[in-house]
This record gives C-alpha cells, sequence and structure tokens, in this order.
C-alpha cells in the first residue's frame, strides 16, 4: 500500500479561476486595475513569485499566503468551484481499498475543511494541512514531512499541478504525479483523467 497526498486548488478542485476572480475583486477594492488571468495562474504556481506584492502591490506582507486576510473574498469566489470528473469516486474508491489519503495545500488552514465538506469530500481525508503562521509553504516540505510522521506505509506520492507541488515532493523525497486535466501528449507523471491517476498510482503502489 501507499500513502497519497494531494494538493487541493487545480488538483482537485477546479479553482483557478475562482481564484483569480477573487484576487481581482481585491485589486478593485484597492483601485488596482484587474489582472489577466494567466498572470495570476502563472504567479500562483511559481515559486520564486511574491503574490501578495504581485496581486495586492504590497510590499511586506505578513502572512505567508497571500489568500490570509482576504478569505472572505476568496470564500465567495469558491462558491462556483467544482471538483474535476471522477474525483469524488476516485477519492472514495481509493480510501475503500485502504490507502492513506491526505491532503496539504498552500491555502490557510483553517479554510481548507470547510472547503472539503462542501464538496462532499472531506470523510475521505486521514489528514488535512494549510498553511498557517507555524506551517512553511510549498514548495518547503514541511506539510508533506508532518503528515508523513503519521502514515503508515513506506511508500508515498505526492499529486498536484504545478512547480510549488513537484518541488515539495522533490524536498521530501517522495515521488510526484502532475495533474494536467484533459490535455494530452503527457509525460509519464502526468494524468488527464482520475482514471490514469489510478492506474499510476496502482504502479507506485505495486
Amino acid at each position: 500500500m501507499i500513502n497519497i497526498l494531494f494538493d487541493m486548488d487545480g488538483t482537485l478542485l477546479d479553482s483557478e479561476d475562482s481564484i483569480c476572480e477573487a484576487v481581482n475583486e481585491i485589486r478593485v477594492e484597492r483601485s488596482l486595475l484587474p489582472l489577466p488571468k494567466q498572470m495570476i495562474k502563472n504567479a500562483i504556481h511559481t515559486p520564486e513569485v511574491n503574490c501578495a506584492k504581485l496581486f495586492y502591490e504590497i510590499e511586506h506582507f505578513a502572512h505567508k499566503s497571500y489568500k490570509v486576510g482576504f478569505e472572505r473574498y476568496f470564500t465567495k469566489h469558491y462558491e462556483r468551484a467544482v471538483l474535476f470528473a471522477g474525483v469524488k469516486e476516485m477519492l472514495e474508491s481509493l480510501k475503500q481499498n485502504g490507502y492513506f489519503l491526505a491532503l496539504a495545500s498552500n491555502a490557510p488552514h483553517n479554510t481548507l475543511k470547510p472547503i472539503l465538506q462542501r464538496h462532499n469530500i472531506v470523510q475521505f481525508f486521514d489528514e488535512v494541512i494549510g498553511t498557517n503562521e507555524k506551517i512553511e509553504s510549498k514548495p518547503h516540505p514541511m506539510m508533506i514531512e508532518l503528515i508523513l510522521r503519521n502514515a503508515p506505509f513506506s511508500k508515498s506520492v505526492f499529486v498536484g499541478n504545478c512547480a510549488k507541488d513537484e518541488g515539495a515532493a522533490k524536498n521530501a523525497g517522495i515521488a510526484y504525479l502532475s495533474a494536467k486535466w484533459g490535455e494530452e501528449a503527457l509525460e509519464a507523471n502526468e494524468f488527464s483523467n482520475a482514471k490514469e491517476l489510478v492506474e499510476k498510482i496502482q504502479k507506485y503502489a505495486n
């Protein structure tokens, strides 16, 4: 068996447009012009980018996550986000087959369970960790390392969708699978749908 750790946004939840809408609403209220969606998406995926500085023009942001302090904007826009096709069924099947499932997200820790509850998948996770004043954001490996302290199996894989996730897996010394929902011409560690993800997980587990 194997421990399976998931990112949330862009991996399980089709929420990146919701993030872009929240960021731009915040910008408008701060008398800033909206940013192109692709610019926002590139920024949240790139480890070196200071998202708070780019999004809000705040030079010295006090928090690890650009969502902290602006939760009400993200909560509102997340209501329109949906799970990627087959995700709930995939999680349920993995759980029934005895896998250890965990979530490691760069979103604020206290916002994660309400989001998972809204989409009726919180019950599938043995552990859920996000950022707070004591927990480093990915690509730092802290979240993964905290989860693996209590994980039951010797093998682990992290499932994400961006360079921050891949970096966290590499820094923690575990395998990585990358979500490319609906895309073609995939690399060996990429998947385009839930069925392909399960097949790749099973290969790691054997």
